[in-house]
């Protein structure tokens, strides 16, 4: 079976196909999290579903996808760009774990009202996302351009 066949037949790289494999595609992830993210964190909408699924859910999922890419990257020329302890399965599954453990603790404490500020609002459900869509596109752009070369 060729990389290509691998490839397509992962559920994370067809996530992540979808979720910025075009241009387009892109932009309406973005222009879709900026929107709720924005009714939430200026509580336009205050509702406990806004925040679980742009504060939650796309968050974890976009971490899981960009950590599964970074250690699809972390194999041939990347060694050098890419911190050692990415490298390992075990350490890169422990960080991100850590990393959604930080998502679901902030998210809840923005719910029980300890970080129900903006400030907190605002980086959990807008901009952390809309940073991670974007690094998942450069990513992306990264393993599309090894396979055409």
């Amino acid at each position: 079976m060729t990389d290509k066949d691998n490839r397509s037949r992962n559920i994370i790289l067809y996530w992540i196909d979808n979720l910025v494999g075009t241009g387009s595609r892109l932009s309406f992830n973005l222009l879709f999290t900026l929107f709720g993210g924005v009714l939430y964190s200026f509580r336009i909408w205050p509702s406990v579903y806004v925040l679980v699924i742009f504060g939650v859910v796309s968050p974890l999922l976009y971490t899981l996808c960009l950590y599964f890419i970074i250690r699809v990257l972390a194999g041939d020329e990347m060694e050098e760009h890419v911190p050692k302890f990415l490298l390992s399965p075990t350490s890169n599954m422990l960080l991100m774990l850590l990393d959604m453990t930080i998502i679901i603790v902030f998210a809840v404490l923005i719910h029980i009202g300890i970080l129900d500020y903006f400030l907190f609002r605002f980086l959990q459900t807008t901009l952390l996302p809309i940073v991670m869509l974007l690094m998942l596109r450069m990513l992306y752009l990264n393993i599309t351009s090894e396979g055409k070369e």
